[in-house]
């Protein structure tokens, strides 16, 4: 019985440094990434570079570029990552892709082909541009009660903002907001995108703001009537008549009638005249 206790001790100290041994990587691992930065009027893909690993036994030589990363495993030592055909693209390389590599360990390798003057790409691996900061202003800094102010924003990313104020919200309209406010002092308005927020103040007076008048129909238009100032007057009367004096016109056109009156009455009156006499 001892005999045999013995010889299983002895055979689990062979085996247990041997499980250990196979659960142990010995292999290293390259993540390798390839992106495009295209001139105008061109359209390259990481799929038209073809890339080359050179070390200690990479699993792959060769492959195309991949946007989303290619693994390799590789034994424990140095390599290098190069990009064979560059058709006049200019390679740029990250730390991890002329390094050494340990048993378990992970190395990441980042290709940049750049082609000279280009329109850069919305998203580099493993960077993403951050959207510009979000910035709200007030383009109405003092209103009334019921007077409409505006808001507008600059910064974010895409179109859609989510404005709201003490009382309201307004989910997904644009950059601009027009509203107004039934609570006088100062009230905040907060715009929101994305992960983003920005505060705007309005000063609201307590007073109402005038309605605008309506518009005028077609074919008419709008005045202000004004108050008038009246103050008493009285024309100078023309001596022992009673009327107010007339101009030169006026009385040569009065002088004209009488002695056309006069013209043709003179027949009458002559004979008038006549029988009187007899």
């Amino acid at each position: 019985m001892k005999k045999v206790l013995i010889s299983i001790a002895v055979g689990l100290g062979f085996l247990v440094p041997a499980v250990v041994l196979a659960q142990s990587p010995t292999t290293g691992l390259l993540n390798v990434y390839v992106q495009v930065i295209n001139p105008t009027g061109v359209a390259y893909s990481p799929s038209n570079f073809t890339v080359a690993v050179s070390g200690n036994s990479p699993s792959l030589t060769s492959f195309q570029g991949s946007q989303s990363g290619t693994l390799v495993s590789i034994n424990p030592g140095s390599y290098a990552v190069t990009v064979i055909n560059q058709y006049g693209f200019n390679p740029s390389y990250s730390v991890g892709c002329d390094n050494t590599v340990s048993a378990g360990q992970t190395q990441l390798c980042v290709i940049t082909m750049s082609g000279g003057t280009f329109n850069p790409p919305t998203t580099l691996f493993p960077w993403t541009a951050a959207p510009p900061p979000l910035s709200c202003y007030n383009e109405t800094p003092t209103v009334s009660l019921g007077q409409s102010a505006r808001f507008s924003v600059q910064g974010g990313s895409g179109f859609t903002y989510n404005w709201s104020t003490a009382t309201q919200n307004f989910p997904n309209i644009g950059p601009v907001l027009t509203t107004t406010f039934s609570v006088s002092g100062m009230q905040t308005v907060t715009v929101t995108n994305a992960n983003q927020t920005a505060v705007c103040t309005v000063t609201v007076l307590p007073t109402y703001a005038p309605y605008a008048p309506l518009p005028a129909a077609p074919g008419t238009t709008l005045y202000q009537q004004y108050p008038q100032n009246y103050s008493a007057y009285v024309a100078p009367r023309m001596p022992n008549t009673g009327s107010e004096p007339s101009n030169g016109t006026e009385v040569a056109f009065a002088v004209v009638l009488v002695l056309g009156a006069a013209f043709m009455t003179y027949p009458y009156v002559k004979k008038a005249l006549a029988v009187v006499v007899r």
